[in-house]
């Protein structure tokens, strides 16, 4: 008996692994578009076949974005059969290099995700090389320079009309040409802007003779180097409920001038000010408390105090808590 047992089993398992079962191909999983203009529709379609020996399900092909979508020529392959799966790219709002993916989703049972994707360079017709200018720590008594480049896409010169900046009289640009594109050169005074900001974002309209992009828009980011240091310049608490907690801020005067803390206040009666001296000097002391009576839970507020320096009236603190 332990002979034919032997013979049997192996007969088994090589029917086993003849089973029938689907087997999903394709003549490439990968298409580059190159170079294409941003009201350009494309569309490429790839070859799907089955080479194995059961019929193939194609159950869904999934998008990595809404910019693409899909048509299949046939969902069932009977084995040998071939069809196709067309996708299609709409680029409009897009810019630069674009990479984009798609899932095939079918029955074979050894790849039942196969992964299909495209590439494509979206020409348009002005190429912002940014849509943000960041300004960081402005001197009141200083200026700030920086500059965006308007690329040409369509070989022809970009020609700017107007530039502004509604209610920021602090930022300035001059447009030059350079070629077809156009350099915006932008600066920032900090006398000009206002003692009561410290930081603030302000929107750049560049006018154009483009009648797709009429108008462009950059944001300008900005905050104001402080003359009041705070240390440490963000309180926080990780504590337990039913106590009250204390902690003292130190203001230093940069430029080494007294100065007085006029007002304090914060964002949450939980939290009170105390302990700061009305009297002008180069370094003042604040205490802030947490109230006992704070629940469980987190907590970000932001304590104000308003000063009598002419550059800085203004110094907001970053309050966080944690009760457990």
């Amino acid at each position: 008996m332990f002979p034919i047992i032997l013979l049997v089993l192996p007969v088994c398992l090589a029917l086993q692994s003849q089973a029938p079962a689907p087997i999903i191909t394709f003549d490439a999983v990968h298409h580059d578009f190159a170079e294409i203009s941003e009201d350009q529709k494309i569309a490429h379609r790839y070859t799907v076949t089955n080479k194995g020996n059961a019929p193939l399900n194609i159950k869904e092909v999934r998008t990595s974005c809404d910019c693409t979508d899909t048509a299949i020529g046939k969902m069932v392959l009977l084995p040998g059969e071939s069809t196709f799966i067309e996708v299609r790219f709409n680029p409009d709002g897009l810019q630069g290099k674009i990479h984009r993916t798609l899932d095939v989703i079918s029955d074979d049972p050894v790849t039942p995700i196969t992964k299909l994707s495209f590439n494509a360079d979206v020409i348009r017709e002005i190429m912002p090389s940014g849509n943000t200018v960041i300004f960081t720590r402005i001197n009141r008594d200083g200026a700030g320079m920086a500059s965006l480049r308007l690329q040409s896409g369509n070989g022809k010169p970009i020609t700017v009309t107007k530039i502004s900046a509604a209610n920021a009289p602090y930022i300035s640009c001059i447009s030059q040409q350079d070629g077809n594109d156009v350099i915006l050169n932008m600066g920032i005074k900090g006398r000009l802007i206002p003692m009561n900001k410290t930081s603030g974002m302000d929107v750049l309209n560049v006018h154009t003779k483009s009648k797709k992009y009429p108008v462009l828009q950059f944001n300008i980011q900005w905050d104001v180097q402080p003359i009041i240091i705070a240390e440490p310049e963000r309180v926080t608490w990780v504590v337990h409920v039913g106590k009250e907690y204390r902690t003292t801020i130190t203001l230093k005067h940069s430029e080494g001038k007294p100065f007085r803390v006029i007002k304090a206040k914060s964002t949450s009666p939980l939290i009170r000010i105390a302990g700061f001296s009305k009297a002008s000097a180069t370094e003042q002391k604040i205490e802030i408390m947490l109230s006992s009576k704070a629940k469980a839970g987190g907590y970000q507020e932001t304590l104000v105090l308003t000063l009598d320096d002419r550059k800085q009236q203004i110094v907001e603190l970053p309050i966080v808590a944690v009760l457990q």
